[in-house]
């Protein structure tokens, strides 16, 4: 049978978070939703998931 397994034994294991290899600053990820014009003059939207820290905000956000 399988071990019980309770919260605190779930959260304590290691969370994977990534650190941002130009500044060392922990990354925030968002979904950025970008809208392009394609064929027919239709909009496409493009949604990805993009880490986020201090020396990339600018970029980001605009």
């Amino acid at each position: 049978m399988a071990k019980k397994q309770s919260f605190s034994d779930k959260s304590s294991k290691k969370s994977h978070t990534m650190t941002c290899p130009t500044c060392g600053e922990t990354l925030q990820f968002i979904k950025f939703v970008g809208a392009k014009k394609g064929k027919k003059d239709a909009w496409k939207f493009r949604d990805e998931n993009v880490g986020v820290c201090k020396c990339n905000t600018a970029e980001i956000y605009g």
